[in-house]
């Protein structure tokens, strides 16, 4: 992208750093690891010159000027990720917070003077924000989307009375499920529908339902899911405590936002208050920071967050259901382990008889 608008070959730290295994702390470029799994030919392809988030890459040519737009020389600066703009526009530039960055799926990442590894998550990354920081990240693939499933394949009574009335159906739906107890009436979901990123990093997880009994309702699931986004919320917490990264806050934007009962429940689970701040879209808001930067207006992006993001909104945990919600928490992370080679059964048969049909479509194609 920014080639084409300046003529200039660069990466960024953000993505280098978190996508491509470049640590400024062992010097670079992995050579060696390239090597081994056999893409050394990648350095004759990416840039070598890997910049800063917000150092100014060059400027405007005049084409690219012409087709967006805009005038021919203004400062083009080095972006990042869209995630990791998100980060910056809800100010977690420093340890001690966690940006959760919630909508089809959810994001959690955040800052840590040290460098720290473990098990259950992604990092830390060399500058992948901020210079002399590491990066750590955690990710749930499906949570908004899991809900969306449910609402336009289970609750069409519901969405019906919304439109009746000119409601938004997750409304009526949160409306409904409102007063049903932490753990649902016993019922547990592991939200893996699209596979598991964090803690176990498993393309063949798959959602799991139990505790199933007659007294369950269409609100229990619906209930049953949201719990079960923060109960992924809370295990991604647990592996990074583990490995000693510790929040003592995380600060949200996107979708489950708008849910004042969803959000307080993404407290209430972990046992962590949540901050909101005034811009809701905080990935426009990081990337209009980043270009702050880049153009002068700030000399860093810490400057740039206490003018452009304003906090709102605090959100305290209820303690008595955090210890309440702890049983359930644990029971989900014990589902999927227990699971597991069940499901990777299941997934390798499925995708056979995919294959082995795919074959037989083949050999029934008659070429003239």
């Amino acid at each position: 992208m920014t080639f084409k608008l300046t003529g200039e070959w660069t990466t960024n730290i953000n993505s280098a750093a978190i996508r491509m295994y470049y640590n400024r702390d062992k010097g670079g470029w992995p050579e060696d690891f390239y090597e081994t799994i056999g893409c050394d030919d990648v350095f004759d392809k990416i840039p070598g010159r890997v910049l800063d988030l917000g150092t100014p890459v060059g400027t405007l040519g005049t084409i690219p000027a012409q087709l967006l737009g805009l005038r021919p020389g203004i400062p083009v600066a080095q972006g990042l990720g869209d995630a990791w703009a998100g980060q910056i526009g809800l100010g977690v530039l420093a340890p001690g917070s966690m940006a959760l960055i919630t909508g089809s799926s959810h994001v959690l990442t955040g800052q840590s003077d040290t460098e720290i590894h473990g098990e259950g998550f992604f990092g830390a990354y060399s500058d992948a924000v901020m210079p002399g920081q590491y990066t750590v990240e955690g990710s749930q693939v499906s949570t908004g989307s899991v809900l969306k499933w449910f609402k336009d394949n289970f609750a069409a009574d519901y969405t019906a009375a919304a439109e009746k009335i000119g409601l938004n159906p997750y409304d009526v739906l949160n409306e409904q499920s409102r007063n049903i107890r932490p753990g649902s009436d016993g019922l547990i979901i592991n939200e893996y529908f699209q596979g598991n990123r964090t803690p176990y990093t498993d393309s063949k997880a798959r959602g799991i339902i139990w505790g199933l009994s007659l007294m369950h309702t269409p609100a229990h699931f619906y209930h049953a899911i949201q719990e079960s986004v923060c109960y992924g919320t809370a295990h991604n917490l647990r592996a990074m405590k583990a490995a000693g990264f510790e929040v003592d806050r995380m600060v949200a934007c996107g979708g489950a936002t708008k849910s004042r009962d969803w959000i307080q429940m993404h407290a209430d689970v972990p046992g962590v208050p949540i901050v909101l701040t005034e811009v809701g879209d905080a990935v426009v808001l990081g990337t209009c920071m980043v270009a702050a930067v880049g153009a002068g207006l700030f000399k860093d992006l810490p400057e740039a967050a206490t003018q452009m993001v304003h906090e709102i909104d605090f959100i305290e945990p209820d303690q008595e259901r955090h210890e309440e919600y702890q049983y359930y928490v644990d029971k989900y992370c014990d589902t999927y382990p227990q699971l597991c080679p069940m499901i990777h059964d299941m997934v390798d048969h499925e995708a056979d008889k995919t294959d082995d049909h795919t074959d037989q479509r083949r050999s029934n194609v008659r070429i003239d």
